[in-house]
């Protein structure tokens, strides 16, 4: 599996006996062959798509290295089971599976979970939930104001969901005023069927 990241040790890496096995030059090199490891997809193995082996003139440039660094690094690391030793020119880094197991065990909390869920199939949702509004009639004014101007919509659901919500919002305001002043006009008997009289009363016509 191609990986994106690889994991280095912090402890073992700054004091482990890396620091006296291996030149500041073989330990860069070493750390490049993790990191080219994990960019090839064969589990800790350093070669093409057919798991054949790179020959070490082409590694040697990927790096952007001397060659003879390489040759040094790879020959230490073999010697200390770095690297595991194959016939057929394979680098493979020993371990693998136990010091970059991390990779699998988060690679489902990296993958964000893809919303298939299409525009007109949301609206639907959208119309049951706010089933008290003109529906129809607020989709047409949504649409209306994104399309003047120079906007940008980038996220539509929630932009349809916002402009919504505000619509309810508007209306329940609307309505609560309304209602306080139907309550303030028969407290004061002011109605069309209705006009002052004697003594503060009121008859009706």
């Amino acid at each position: 599996m191609r990986r994106s990241w690889v994991k280095f040790w912090v402890t073992g890496w700054l004091h482990g006996s890396i620091r006296w096995q291996l030149e500041p030059g073989e330990r860069a090199t070493w750390a490049d062959l993790i990191c080219l490891a994990g960019e090839c997809s064969h589990n800790g193995q350093i070669c093409d798509n057919d798991g054949g082996a790179f020959p070490i003139e082409y590694i040697a440039n990927t790096l952007n290295i001397p060659l003879a660094l390489l040759g040094s690094t790879i020959a230490k690391c073999k010697a200390e089971g770095r690297i595991e030793d194959r016939e057929d020119g394979v680098i493979v880094i020993a371990n693998w599976d136990v010091y970059q197991s991390e990779y699998e065990r988060q690679k489902n909390y990296r993958s964000p979970t893809k919303n298939t869920q299409t525009f007109d199939e949301y609206k639907e949702v959208l119309r049951e939930e706010f089933s008290d509004l003109a529906f129809e009639e607020e989709v047409k004014k949504w649409e209306l104001w994104w399309s003047e101007g120079n906007k940008t919509l980038k996220r539509p659901k929630s932009a349809l969901r916002n402009w919504l919500l505000k619509a309810r919002k508007y209306k329940q305001e609307n309505n609560s005023g309304k209602g306080r002043e139907d309550t303030k006009e028969n407290s004061e008997g002011k109605g069309k069927d209705y006009t002052g009289g004697k003594l503060g009363k009121f008859v009706k016509h």
